[in-house]
């Protein structure tokens, strides 16, 4: 371990021996960090205990806001944990996360989740090999599964989740409106701005109730299991309350750019129509204006992805696309007439 590394294990010894009822000692044994991230840091930590057949080894997944420049403006911790909270209790399935408030035992607040075993989805479908090796009907099956656990989330009591941010549509407009000035500096692609602008000029009146939102509606914040029943929801860095054809949209709209680059859709995968009636029938509500939606997600989803971009030039990293030309830019302007 680097010696950062090795602070930080320490600290969450003293924190998990506080937490251990068993009488037994525990420690942190091994601290790996399978991604850097921008939204996040997260941390996998593996930990060692007395068990009843001799020594016992579990993970843990620690969360905490990242060290220096972040995707986002202000990262809070308390909201991720109590939407989790909401949509566990609606039958949601969560990685139990348990919140620490106290910045004194690892520098910051954090999130202490189980380590879920499973399988998740690369960021691109139609290149992860456990999907590919897949049948058509299992694909349907998983698919279907995902849009069922997504209806299910939007059951929960957004009461009981208080610190989540409430957005109406017109409040969500503006957080993007202040999201593109500060993530660029003052000088956003002109492209994020005409897609606010016309964001604007096309809002629609809100014909559902708000509901809890995940935020980050996709294949690649899921564990599946070898049932391909989703054991775990993850990532809620942007969950709000608001309308829920958001979430809809956010997990429609990354299809539509993953279409347009591959110029097809996964065979076994629903088809637009196939999801909407799905995502319907799931939640019992009529999905209204998603192409509406679907524009704004593309505009939020190419906010980050071009927040991300200059964080990566700034450390002089390279790209994983280009800033102001890239294909989610392309599909996002062609929607714009």
């Amino acid at each position: 371990m680097t010696a950062q590394d090795g602070a930080t294990a320490e600290g969450l010894t003293r924190w998990l021996n506080t937490r251990h009822h068993s009488g037994s000692p525990v420690a942190v044994s091994r601290l790996d960090r399978p991604s850097a991230g921008y939204s996040s840091e997260t941390l996998v930590a593996e930990v060692r205990h007395d068990g009843p057949g001799g020594e016992a080894a579990d993970r843990l997944v620690i969360r905490l806001a990242p060290s220096e420049h972040s995707t986002f403006a202000d990262y809070d911790l308390v909201p991720q944990f109590e939407a989790q909270q909401a949509a566990a209790s609606a039958g949601v399935p969560v990685a139990n996360p348990v919140l620490e408030p106290d910045s004194s035992w690892l520098g910051a607040p954090f999130l202490s989740m189980t380590y879920v075993e499973g399988h998740i989805i690369g960021p691109v479908a139609h290149l992860d090999s456990w999907l590919l090796a897949l049948g058509e009907a299992s694909r349907c099956r998983l698919y279907t599964n995902f849009i069922e656990t997504l209806a299910r989330i939007h059951s929960a009591d957004p009461a009981a989740a208080p610190r989540v941010p409430r957005r109406d549509d017109t409040a969500e407009l503006g957080y993007w409106d202040h999201y593109l000035d500060w993530s660029s500096g003052g000088s956003p692609v002109p492209v994020l701005a005409d897609a606010l602008s016309w964001c604007r000029g096309h809002r629609p009146e809100p014909a559902n109730e708000p509901v809890l939102l995940w935020g980050d509606a996709r294949f690649e914040n899921v564990v599946f299991g070898d049932d391909l029943v989703p054991r775990a929801i993850l990532d809620w860095d942007m969950t709000t309350v608001g309308s829920p054809e958001q979430d809809l949209a956010w997990f429609t709209g990354l299809d539509l750019t993953i279409t347009h680059l591959f110029g097809e859709r996964l065979a076994g995968f629903p088809d637009r129509e196939e999801t909407i009636a799905l995502f319907e029938a799931a939640t019992g509500n009529r999905v209204r204006n998603l192409e509406w939606y679907e524009t704004l997600a593309l505009l939020r989803s190419a906010a980050v992805l071009t927040r991300i971009g200059y964080l990566r030039r700034d450390a002089g990293e390279p790209l994983m696309l280009p800033i102001d030309d890239n294909p989610v830019l392309d599909v996002l302007a062609s929607r714009l007439t």
